[in-house]
């Protein structure tokens, strides 16, 4: 099983500094992970990723 994960956040950061940058891909990852620990994903599955502000950044994917 493999956990394919693809971020994209060049317009939700775009211009910020590189904490800033870090920061929002910081949260990004621990929004995935409460939401495989409270919903899980099932093989074959994607689950959109998104950033503070509610925007799809990406999406997280489930191969077998």
């Amino acid at each position: 099983m493999q956990l394919h994960i693809t971020i994209d956040d060049g317009k939700s950061v775009a211009g910020a500094d590189a904490w800033t940058q870090r920061q929002e891909l910081a949260n990004i990852l621990t929004a995935v992970v409460a939401d495989l620990l409270d919903e899980g994903i099932a093989p074959g599955d994607k689950k959109p990723l998104r950033d503070r502000n509610g925007h799809t950044v990406g999406t997280a994917h489930l191969a077998e």
